[in-house]
This record gives C-alpha cells, sequence and structure tokens, in this order.
C-alpha cells in the first residue's frame, strides 16, 4: 500500500478507535491487511501531526493535533466570501482566483480538511490550483465548497 494511502487509513483508525500504542496501531493496519514496522509508524505519526492526548478515561491515546474539522470549515466560508473572486472547473482541475495574497490562504484551509475528493493544492499569490483524481470527484469538491459565484 501506498504511503498516502496508508497514512489516509491511519487518520481513520486514530478516529474510530482509542490507540495508545505504535504496537496497537500496527497490529489494526494488519488486521487490514497492511503489513509495516513499528518505525513506518512512528514515521507516519511525525507526518500526520499527531499527539498522545487525554481520553476521557484518562487514557493516553493518539489524535489528530489538528483536528478540528467544523472549525475549518467555517473559516473556509468565510475565506471564500471574503477573498474570493472566481472559481472555474476544467475535467479534474478546479482553479480559485482570489484578491492579490490570499491564494495561499485557501489551500492551506483546503489541505487541513483533508477531503478525499483533492490530491492537493498549488497556489501562488492569486490563484490556488485544485487537483482532484477524477471528474467526480472534482464534482464532489464542488458541492462541497458550495460556492455562489
Amino acid at each position: 500500500m501506498k504511503k498516502e494511502k496508508r497514512q489516509r487509513l491511519i487518520r481513520e483508525l486514530v478516529k474510530e478507535h482509542k490507540i495508545d500504542t505504535q504496537e496497537k496501531l500496527v497490529e489494526l493496519l494488519a488486521e487490514r491487511d497492511v503489513i509495516v514496522t513499528q518505525a513506518t509508524v512512528s514515521r507516519d505519526i511525525r507526518e500526520l501531526n499527531l499527539i498522545r492526548a487525554a481520553s476521557p478515561q484518562g487514557l493516553m491515546i493518539y489524535k489528530s493535533s489538528s483536528e478540528k474539522p467544523f472549525q475549518t470549515d467555517l473559516r473556509l466560508k468565510k475565506m471564500l466570501k471574503e477573498v474570493v473572486i472566481k472559481i472555474d472547473y476544467v475535467d479534474q482541475l478546479t482553479v480559485i482566483k482570489t484578491l492579490p495574497g490570499n491564494a495561499h490562504v485557501i489551500g492551506a484551509i483546503l489541505d487541513d480538511l483533508d477531503w478525499e475528493e483533492k490530491i492537493g493544492c498549488i497556489c501562488g499569490n492569486d490563484t490556488c490550483l485544485v487537483i482532484s483524481r477524477t471528474i467526480s470527484d472534482r464534482k464532489l469538491l464542488e458541492e462541497k465548497l458550495n460556492l455562489p459565484f
């Protein structure tokens, strides 16, 4: 399994389970036919910015350090209203034109959301290119953005 898919699976596992050790995460991955070493999981945890935090029961478990999807959604909607001039779609590409100096902000917020409908964002000064795998993924992204343009 490629690193990107493995890390997406790790994010899902961390949301669904109370994982208190890297070994437990290795076991959960193995149950899904993803065989990795503890060292690989350790690198993935670091790259995903996972932290150990206390659960309501007092157990130290892995959580996403930037996991505030509701707040991030609100921030995105606010920024879209304030700085976006126009959005165009071509095949599996979404081109977001912003006021100068704001494209990277939109891209960073979209990256924080970690939506599966996008592979990633490339941003300049006033243009953010959002890349989706397929046209149907791009259409789902368009629905999520729900823009009045």
